[in-house]
């Protein structure tokens, strides 16, 4: 099967395996979003999903180990149950949703969000505000974590999971752990689906194999970002990293749009 592919295609493949690798590990897979529509650039959606589906689940499975004394399970609970839920519904709905209006929808909040952040720093003249825990924990995940689950199946759905734990202003390499055992359970859980819907084959999943070895450099230059970078000038890059993910969700739906 590798035979059968361009140098174009096998490099581009390389390089999101590589970039996905160090989202997930330094930022909890915000900016991996933008390497799914690049390997479908050179291939198509669901090829793209099927070959870089299975290399996302090994390195969940990894950095599962890495981070498993950091993540706060009393925030990771509510997020799975209900991210699951979100799944489920997904699954449904996964050849039929118009996907331009969802990237217009989560762009938008996005931009909000991050604008949002930039307003608080402005009226506080940049002193770190302290974390304020919102009320009504399971409200929020069905809205945002169940989200999440439901757009990983159309986008790479980080950021309502991101909107639901930024304001408890974790420590980045809580915040990473944290986001990254979510996503874990939600790649896992969309195995046996895609599976069903003849995405994963034994064919796909020998190409997914051959990217591996570019996994770990990813994984390892991810690693150093979360655990060398101050809290505070982590969370204003994550949120310059939302509002550019925000405009580039708004400028591919209207690319999209009928």
């Amino acid at each position: 099967m590798i035979a059968d592919q361009s140098v174009l295609f096998l490099a581009v493949m390389a390089f999101c395996v590589f970039f996905v690798g160090l989202a997930k590990a330094g930022f909890g897979g915000m900016i991996g979003s933008l390497a799914m529509p690049l390997a479908a650039a050179v291939s198509d959606p669901f090829t793209a999903i099927s070959v870089l589906l299975p290399t996302y689940v090994v390195m969940d499975l990894i950095l599962m180990v890495v981070y498993r004394k950091s993540v706060r399970f009393d925030l990771l609970w509510p997020m799975a149950v209900t991210g699951l839920v979100g799944v489920s519904i997904g699954a449904v709905f996964f050849q039929s949703f118009e996907i331009w209006l969802l990237q217009s929808m989560l762009g938008a909040i996005s931009i909000a969000a991050a604008l949002n952040f930039a307003r608080t720093r402005w009226l506080t003249q940049g002193k770190e505000q302290p974390a304020t825990p919102p009320r009504h924990i399971w409200p929020r995940a069905a809205g945002m974590a169940g989200s999440s689950g439901f757009l990983s199946f159309f986008l790479m759905g980080e950021a309502p999971a991101q909107l639901f734990l930024l304001p408890y202003r974790l420590m980045p390499v809580i915040y990473v752990a944290t986001m990254v055992w979510f996503f874990a359970i939600m790649n896992a859980a969309k195995i046996p689906i895609m599976v069903t819907f003849g995405m994963v084959t034994p064919q796909t999943l020998i190409l997914s194999l051959c990217f591996l070895p570019v996994m770990p450099l990813g994984l390892w230059a991810g690693n150093r970002i979360s655990t060398r970078i101050p809290k505070d000038p982590f969370y204003i890059l994550i949120h310059i990293l939302l509002l550019g993910l925000g405009v580039y969700l708004i400028v591919q739906g209207a690319f999209y749009a009928p």
